[in-house]
């Protein structure tokens, strides 16, 4: 699969407009710890995908998993929640109060975070994923079908996020009848 480098740069630059300048204007710096990757240099560490071009890497933004449209993925370290100044929870839910997030993943062991954004259909979930050997919850979902289904509806118009409701009703995953 060839990857459609002006629809790449087109959603790397909409990444940047819509998400990381805003972080970067309200947090400070922030340290790209990965972004965009192509099929190829994704099939060279794992050939298994190389049998299905739908294979879901996060950092392939033109694989087409959900159809034409494309969601772009960078994992960032900001430097406001590595030294303290901040938690990682006040930054994720800044984030997903303010920005278009389609998916917003942090570590339990770790302050960076995995950003995912569309214009198309966000999902708008965010979690935490855990080590279950440290006995620690594989996911805390903190914005996700809960949030969407039972709390956002309840809250005061003030008080939602700017961008919502979830498309998936907060499923991580896309249905088929999405």
């Amino acid at each position: 699969m060839v990857d459609d480098r002006e629809a790449v740069i087109k959603a790397g630059k909409a990444l940047c407009s819509e998400i990381l300048e805003p972080i970067i204007e309200r947090w400070g710096k922030i340290f790209i710890t990965f972004g965009f990757q192509n099929r190829i240099s994704i099939e060279t560490a794992d050939p298994k995908l190389k049998a299905n071009p739908k294979a879901s890497s996060p950092h392939h933004w033109s694989r087409r998993t959900f159809g034409e449209k494309i969601f772009v993925r960078v994992d960032i370290l900001p430097a406001c929640v590595e030294d303290g100044e901040v938690s990682k929870q006040e930054f994720g839910t800044w984030c997903m109060m303010h920005l278009n997030i389609d998916l917003l993943m942090m570590w339990k062991r770790s302050y960076v975070c995995c950003i995912t954004y569309s214009e198309f259909r966000p999902r708008r979930v965010w979690l935490e994923w855990g080590s279950p050997e440290l006995s620690q919850p594989k996911r805390e979902t903190f914005m996700g079908a809960e949030y969407w289904q039972n709390v956002w509806p309840n809250l005061p118009e003030n008080e939602r996020p700017k961008f919502g409701p979830s498309c998936t009703g907060g499923s991580i995953q896309w249905s088929s009848s999405k």
